[in-house]
């Protein structure tokens, strides 16, 4: 009993020292024989094991019960931006200089539990829509003497999937675009950084004897507006069901993959006239004046159908990107008779791309060709494409982009958007300057040079 007490004594006395010293104390324990070379042994396994379990506590107490959740992640862009008017008489060439980042984080609470925070640099210039932000890009110009720079909340919204309950998900708050749409070079609906705010459920069914059928529905209500004094406040629903199938290959890989996915979204109180189109920089939608700073015309109640099919040639990559050829297409028409029955009805817009190969490693490369025809009354303006023509619709040509990535975390892409204005509307599409109005078949050639940083 004696001799099992001071052998405890030892191992909760070496537990707390040095490995050097411990061995010191061992061996002069030993050379007194005190303990032998086997109790010696059973002495350092008991001191390791303490002092593992020890420095696992303190870990998992301090540090890792909160930073093992987290998930850190950012991105900075750089880019060179052209414009060039077929008129310059009535809109002046442009060249400019911008750069986007963002930060996101990312906090796991549990399994079914997700917390999403963005930061993300904003608009400055002089003629933004808002001082606190843009809602339809991220991006800030480099100008105004080296002013400093602002960033803004971009997102930040909990993701919750009940335990037991794969087949739904709600996201609440400031969130990520929760719709499906086609990766366009031009997005019809939705600017790929528009972030809506309110409630969105998505629903999800796995099935097949290799789960390689997938049904998937969104329910989305967003906020728009909160007006002080007015009851009449201004939101949007969003509807969407689909299908996703894979064939062939693997289910990460598979040969070939099809989305389709059909829906219908509506506002709701836009014409209220303490609601002015001030708060997105995007042009081309029918209002009560023809003057910005007046509200829309009426609400739009609009219809869409799209699509994506993704075939793998050949496993082999095709000069260091993957073989994959990607067809992508959308149709939307504004049902809402306000603007079906304008004069020259302009509510119909459609689009298809194609693109080959990919860009997520070092080494791969893209390209790709859209054309888009996006009528002035389509879809609403305020958040559709931002780099469409000068933002917004009432537009219609091609968009010819190519990228590059030179490391997995360094890109390089060239996209021009070649388009020309559709409506005699002199309120779209180009400023007017004097007694020079914008009228159909202007041109314009946006030309973007782009280089992205991911960390």
């Amino acid at each position: 009993m004696k001799q099992t007490l001071i052998v405890t004594a030892v191992a909760v006395t070496l537990a707390l020292g040095s490995a050097r010293g411990n061995d010191a104390i061992l061996d002069l324990l030993i050379k007194k024989g005190v303990i032998t070379q086997r109790e010696a042994n059973e002495v350092r396994e008991q001191a390791d094991q303490q002092m593992a379990q020890t420095v696992e506590a303190y870990n998992k107490g301090k540090y890792s019960s909160w930073l093992d959740n987290v998930k850190l992640s950012g991105d900075l862009r750089l880019r060179a931006e052209n414009f060039s008017f077929e008129d310059y008489r009535n809109t002046t060439d442009r060249l400019r200089f911008r750069y986007r980042l963002r930060l996101g984080m990312e906090y796991n609470y549990h399994d079914w539990a997700k917390l999403t925070v963005r930061l993300g640099s904003g608009n400055n210039e002089p003629a933004a829509a808002i001082d606190t932000g843009d809602p339809v890009s991220t991006n800030a110009t480099m100008t105004d003497t080296f002013r400093k720079k602002s960033l803004y909340v971009d997102a930040v919204y909990v993701t919750l999937q009940p335990p037991g309950w794969n087949w739904v998900k709600v996201l609440a708050g400031k969130m990520d675009t929760p719709v499906w749409q086609p990766k366009f070079n031009s997005p019809m609906v939705y600017d790929f950084d528009v972030t809506p705010e309110g409630v969105a459920e998505q629903l999800e069914y796995v099935f097949g004897d290799k789960q390689q059928y997938r049904l998937f529905g969104l329910f989305g209500q967003y906020a728009l507006k909160e007006i002080s004094g007015n009851s009449r406040d201004p939101f949007m629903v969003d509807l969407q069901g689909g299908i996703e199938a894979k064939f062939g290959g693997n289910e990460k890989n598979p040969k070939l993959k099809t989305t389709l996915a059909g829906g219908y979204y509506f506002t709701h109180n836009l014409e209220n006239g303490s609601y002015t189109m001030t708060d997105s920089p995007n042009l081309g939608n029918a209002n009560g004046s023809g003057a910005k700073s007046n509200n829309w015309l009426s609400g739009f109640s609009v219809a869409y159908g799209r699509g994506e099919v993704a075939y793998n040639i050949t496993d082999k990559p095709f000069l260091g990107t993957p073989a994959l050829l990607t067809l992508s297409g959308e149709v939307d028409k504004n049902l809402n008779g306000d603007y079906e029955h304008l004069p020259d009805n302009q509510t119909l817009g459609w689009t298809v791309q194609l693109a080959f190969g990919d860009t997520k490693k070092k080494g791969q490369w893209q390209i790709a060709y859209q054309y888009k025809h996006l009528e002035a009354d389509a879809v609403w303006d305020a958040i559709t494409d931002s780099d469409w023509g000068v933002g917004g619709t009432d537009r219609e040509g091609h968009v010819i982009k190519g990228a590059y990535c030179v490391t997995d975390w360094w890109q390089f892409a060239c996209t021009a958007f070649f388009s020309e204005k559709i409506s005699n509307r002199p309120n779209t599409g180009h400023n007017t300057v004097g007694a020079i109005g914008a009228y159909h078949g202007q041109d314009l050639l946006r030309l973007q040079v782009d280089s992205v940083f991911k960390f």
